[in-house]
């Protein structure tokens, strides 16, 4: 059987508050639907952070009904776990629950394995680190099952989550490779915006092994910052003894532009930039190091306007000679929302609290529905003294 393995969609992102970056993601989510249908993918799984916000735009459910009913058009079955995204801090129902309802998709819940001709496809969803010990012990059982599956079915057993593994990212990995479950063969991961594959051996009774893998992002994110990196999903063939993942790229994304200019002959290395956009499909994002003496930020702005034409979007920064530092930026910074969410990091000195007051208090609060902040704020209050009490 041909899996599609796709993750960490983040439908309703907007890098730079832009709405053209949104709909770039859009297109890049259709691009891979629409690889998947033709390539004649059996199944397919999303492996969480399907939205980049609990509280998701009317446009981004929209369009992920559109996608879902290719799928359904075509007889392909779509699987789903939630990620951090996903789920509010508060108890209210997730978005995509909607489409578990509607039969659209199908979410896989905890211990319950679904059974896909050969296949057995279990799934949670994210656990925070608070709870993750919560998560191990589902995973014990997990094995069980898995193994029971293997004896009664000689099935191909298929774990979805969307976790870190310290052994990729040791600060944003809530679980060792120990901790995975034995007697799987496929490892659908999401989590990390990365493209990972790796073998993961284990002994049980004999030597065994499966395949860890995260497909990455889609499409930039503020974690990942600006830079040109390829973006992709997993066409995943689980019919041979050992699963082969082919890594598919997405060819129609925006392009990510980065050069280093010399601040003396600014003008002529701008020319040069703009003819390479010539020969992009959309006008691409550029980020610019600026290395020179004595950079005047208005010389700099006034020569830098030239791009407005060929650029969806440009960002610049200096790194002087004399600087010990040169990542220090003088210009634009990078991205507003990666900023916006360090410092939230840094001044509630917590990933989770950070996310939940960017993810959910922020929107509603800049689009000025205090009605909705105040009752987020209360619904968290009355749930924290429910757990003191």
């Amino acid at each position: 059987m041909l899996i599609s393995h796709i993750s960490d969609i983040h439908l309703g992102y907007s890098q730079f508050n832009l709405l053209e970056r949104e709909n770039d993601i859009y297109d890049a989510f259709a691009e891979a639907v629409d690889r998947s249908i033709s390539e004649h993918a059996d199944l397919v799984i999303l492996a969480g952070d399907i939205f980049h916000n609990p509280r998701p735009s009317g446009s981004s459910i929209v369009k992920l009904a559109d996608e879902l009913k290719k799928f359904r058009e075509a007889s392909i079955p779509v699987y789903f776990i939630l990620g951090e995204h996903d789920m509010s801090r508060i108890k209210d129902t997730p978005v995509p629950y909607l489409f578990h309802n509607m039969k659209l998709a199908r979410l896989l819940e905890d211990n319950q394995p679904i059974r896909a001709g050969a296949l057995a496809i279990f799934g949670f969803n994210k656990e925070r680190r608070s709870s993750i010990e919560t998560l191990l012990q589902k995973l014990q059982v997990a094995e069980k099952l898995a193994k029971q599956q293997k004896e009664n079915y000689d099935s191909r057993n298929i774990l979805v989550l969307h976790q870190g593994l310290v052994e990729f990212n040791k600060f944003a990995g809530e679980l060792s490779r120990n901790n995975l479950p034995k007697g799987f063969d496929y490892y659908a991961m999401g989590h990390y915006h990365d493209h990972i594959e790796e073998t993961f051996s284990y002994f049980d009774g004999v030597e065994q092994t499966g395949l860890i893998a995260y497909p990455g992002s889609i499409d930039l994110s503020p974690s990942d910052g600006l830079r040109d990196i390829e973006k992709g999903f997993f066409l995943t063939d689980m019919s041979a003894h050992e699963p082969s993942a082919n890594w598919i790229k997405l060819e129609n994304r925006r392009p990510v532009l980065a050069f280093d200019l010399t601040y003396r002959t600014l003008h002529e290395e701008i020319s040069a930039i703009i003819r390479k956009t010539h020969s992009c499909k959309k006008k691409p994002i550029v980020a610019l190091t600026i290395l020179g003496e004595k950079i005047d930020s208005k010389i700099v702005t006034m020569n830098l306007s030239a791009l407005n034409e060929y650029c969806l979007h440009y960002v610049w920064r200096t790194a002087e000679k004399h600087n010990a530092h040169p990542d220090i930026s003088s210009g634009k910074p990078i991205d507003i929302n990666r900023e916006i969410y360090n410092l939230a990091r840094e001044s509630l000195n917590s990933d989770e609290l950070a996310a939940f007051a960017i993810n959910e208090i922020l929107p509603a609060a800049s689009a000025g529905d205090f009605r909705t902040v105040l009752d987020i704020a209360w619904k968290v209050h009355d749930n924290k003294m429910k757990t003191r009490n």
